[in-house]
């Protein structure tokens, strides 16, 4: 697979593998505010490629260190499919780490999609940053949360971290649906069947993007706004959080420092 490029710039290993998930409503009201979340995904997804370039050597032309996915379920009922999906690609991604560390063993790297090449290398640098992954020792995988953000100004992002133990859940029932089924699968921190060090113990990211809020809090009203349609200029300033979203998960596919 050709030799590992050199440069005395500095390298950061990739750590981790991101399910990146999003969330919200189907058909009728896939572009209402409730499902702020998937348009986010659909303006992140193309950008990714660029910045996290690794092509998996188990699966042809997929990434290796990433998924994304979009619910298709009803807000609500977010957890039960999320679940399921994600633990069919922690199975699977637990082969592609395996692969990788074979890879690694022989002297060999990891394929690259050719966008990175043109355009993620820095001034100063002969190559992108972390092409090289020969220091990943452990699985280990985060669970990336995209969804809406009552309350928050129009397309600024709140980042929590983990479960409802960790950072509120502010009566999303999104999440409230997806923390529920993984704690029903024994994945929700803490489990009394993972130890502290686990390498397979999944981390979770919680992104909610702003969609502002109504001028009354009762219950009709909330609802009535959250499944209002989008205008043009909120879908414009949610697209335009798509940079410093992918921004925050670069971060998490090099963080190596153990969170929620």
């Amino acid at each position: 697979m050709g030799e590992i490029l050199r440069t005395s710039a500095p390298i950061l290993t990739p750590r981790r593998f991101l399910f990146i998930a999003s969330i919200g409503n189907k058909g009728p009201y896939r572009s209402t505010r409730h499902s702020a979340g998937h348009i986010l995904l659909d303006a992140v997804k193309p950008l990714l490629p660029v910045k996290i370039p690794f092509i998996s050597p188990t699966k042809a032309g997929q990434p290796a260190f990433y998924q994304t996915w979009s619910s298709p379920s009803f807000m609500n009922e977010s957890g039960p499919k999320l679940t399921r999906q994600l633990d069919g690609w922690l199975s699977s991604q637990r082969e592609t780490f395996n692969q990788i560390v074979q890879i690694q063993r022989s002297g060999g790297s990891l394929q690259m999609f050719p966008v990175h090449e043109e355009s993620s290398v820095s001034p100063g640098q002969t190559h992108p940053r972390g092409i090289d992954p020969r220091e990943l020792k452990q699985f280990q995988p985060t669970l990336v949360i995209l969804h809406d953000e009552l309350e928050a100004p129009l397309g600024r992002l709140k980042v929590r971290r983990g479960g409802p133990q960790q950072a509120s859940l502010r009566g999303h029932r999104g999440l409230i649906s997806i923390m529920e089924s993984l704690r029903g699968k024994g994945l929700l921190r803490p489990s009394p069947n993972q130890k502290k060090g686990d390498d397979a113990q999944l981390s979770i990211m919680r992104v909610g993007v702003g969609i502002g809020r109504p001028e009354s809090r009762k219950p009709k009203h909330v609802a009535d706004y959250v499944l209002s349609e989008l205008s043009r200029e909120e879908l414009d300033a949610i697209r335009a959080a798509a940079g410093p979203t992918v921004d925050l998960l670069v971060e998490e596919f090099y963080r190596e420092e153990e969170l929620p």
